[in-house]
């Protein structure tokens, strides 16, 4: 309980806006080695929704109402009481070591004696004890509060994936984990960070920090992938974590989400890309899509030979040439089989009632959505792609049933599949739908859309009840459409970016974010209630958030 309440008072001073960024980014304490680090710019986040709109919601007001303890309650309702300094940085980050890990939230002080008091009254019974100038309260809960006189850690234990403990431990096992006295060690090395060990230094995450954004998010592959250990030397796949690293910058802007991304890869992914990469999707690809009800379309643009190039980098080149040469193929003649186009779609999306059991009037109907779905390929060698295709017909075949509604065919230029024989007609015979969205995902190496809106407004009938078409309707209202493209190279990384289209462009899109979510608490509570109707098998409220599960992350 007292964990959950400091995690909760915690969490109340992120939101609050009680911490800020200031112009000097450098002053926070992330070990360089850290698997994932968060760098939020509160000040800028609090601009656009204010603490007092948050008090305002349901879901706030519920949390505060049921909090029974008074210095809780003083802290939901004025976080700056808990001395946390106004204008100091803010940080969260995970880190392995050894066999265990740990998670950090760390921030500046204005008052320590007015934290101490916040810390020792969320923690009641603690006992503060010194190390050096260093306050430690250990809360007996596998995590612990330190500070100084201008600056907190709260440190906790977080077991990490790592393959030589797993196959250390039995069945049932748990998972190792830190005592509070190692994690008072880690929390105290934090105060005093050399400037070499800190993730600051490193230019890449420098970078990242000089794009302006409301949220930063750094991963490190390497990190992760040294968790699982010799796993990776089995075949070659350490090259896909050592020294690579990934960035994320998130705006709230009007109207819309934006996603900035940057990828630092090592010296052999990229020399692969380098020499490989550089083609570009076509719109005049995009338009084969044979139909104007397109709810998504991915589209991308390789070049084969750097596929085969990447299979001997990974070391399973043996493994893919000995499953082609089982049915008498290779990768060589995948390779020239291919220009490298690809396109992937999914369109005309309705719902349609479907009896289960013996046709009767009798029989209930369940209403189920079905969709069409496309993959192309293009052709660059006729000769050595029949061959892949007399292959694809040969399997086709053994698999009966499981394919018998999936159809494809080949002409001189391109392979298609589908559920649909439409789709494979109407796509290889080319034509121009003229999408809005081809325009702006093509020209890239990679681009996506996701129509949103066309999702939610075609599952419609599936909402059955009054709190579902509710939160289908607030859906509707809310999310408008998803982009997301390959950028190019800037400064040595590889970017991307990712844009979440809203309904409302002229209000910002943490403001709208903070009223979606109190609507769909107050609906997910009135569903809950043992007074509310009796909630019917098909849920379009579920169906609907899982539909934006991609905007949601």
């Amino acid at each position: 309980m007292q964990r959950n309440r400091i995690s909760l008072i915690l969490l109340t001073v992120v939101i609050s806006g009680i911490v800020s960024c200031k112009s000097n980014k450098t002053g926070i304490a992330i070990p360089k080695d850290a698997s994932v680090a968060v760098h939020v710019d509160v000040k800028s986040l609090t601009s656009k929704v204010s603490w007092q709109e948050i008090q305002q919601t349901e879901w706030f007001k519920e949390v505060y109402n049921n909090e029974t303890d008074s210095f809780a309650r003083k802290t939901l309702e004025n976080p700056a009481g808990t001395g946390v300094d106004l204008q100091g940085d803010l940080a969260f980050f995970m880190k392995q070591r050894g066999q265990g890990g740990y998670l950090v939230v760390e921030g500046g002080l204005k008052d320590a004696a007015a934290f101490e008091k916040f810390a020792t009254e969320v923690n009641k019974g603690g006992k503060v004890v010194k190390n050096g100038d260093v306050s430690v309260l250990n809360t007996g809960l596998k995590s612990l509060v330190s500070w100084t006189a201008n600056r907190f850690v709260y440190i906790a234990d977080m077991p990490m994936p790592n393959a030589y403990a797993s196959m250390g431990r039995g069945n049932g096992d748990e998972p190792f984990a830190f005592k509070t006295d190692s994690l008072q060690k880690f929390a105290v090395e934090l105060f005093d960070l050399p400037g070499k060990n800190n993730l600051a230094n490193d230019e890449r995450f420098a970078s990242l920090l000089k794009e302006t954004g409301d949220v930063h998010y750094w991963v490190n592959a390497e990190q992760y992938g040294n968790s699982l250990g010799g796993l990776l030397s089995m075949v070659k796949l350490s090259v896909l974590f050592e020294g690579n690293a990934y960035g994320t910058t998130v705006n709230f802007d009007n109207g819309k989400i934006t996603l900035k991304s940057k990828a630092w890869y090592n010296k052999q992914l990229t020399e692969l890309i380098k020499k490989y990469g550089g083609e570009k999707v076509s719109e005049a690809t995009i338009n084969r899509i044979p139909s104007k009800n397109v709810l998504a379309a991915f589209a991308f643009k390789y070049k084969p030979e750097g596929f085969k190039e990447l299979m001997k980098l990974l070391g399973v080149d043996g493994f893919v040439n000995s499953a082609l040469s089982s049915v008498n193929y290779s990768t060589d003649e995948f390779v020239k089989a291919t220009k490298g186009d690809v396109l992937i779609s999914v369109t005309d999306l309705e719902v349609k009632a479907r009896s289960y059991g013996e046709a009767s009037q009798d029989m209930p109907t369940i209403p189920e959505p079905t969709a069409k779905v496309l993959f192309a390929t293009s052709v660059n060698d006729k000769p050595s792609f029949d061959k892949l295709f007399g292959i694809i017909q040969s399997k086709s075949q053994e698999l009966g049933n499981f394919t018998k509604d999936i159809h494809f065919q080949l002409n001189n230029d391109w392979f298609a599949v589908s559920n649909s024989p439409e789709q494979v007609n109407g796509f290889l015979s080319g034509g121009n739908s003229n999408l809005d969205f081809a325009k702006r995902i093509s020209g890239k190496s990679f681009g996506g859309y996701i129509n949103v809106q066309q999702i939610l407004k075609s599952t419609s009938p599936l909402a059955t009840d009054s709190s579902a078409k509710a939160a289908l309707d607030a859906s509707i209202n809310m999310w408008q459409d998803i982009y997301m493209l390959s950028s190019g190279t800037e400064n040595g990384a590889y970017t991307g970016e990712a844009e979440i289209n809203l309904v409302d462009k002229s209000t910002n899109s943490l403001k709208q974010l903070n009223k979606y979510i109190d609507t769909i608490v107050k609906l997910t509570r009135s569903k809950r209630s043992p007074y509310d109707a009796q909630v019917k098998v098909s849920d379009p409220a579920s169906m609907s958030m899982a539909a934006l599960e991609p905007a949601l992350h």
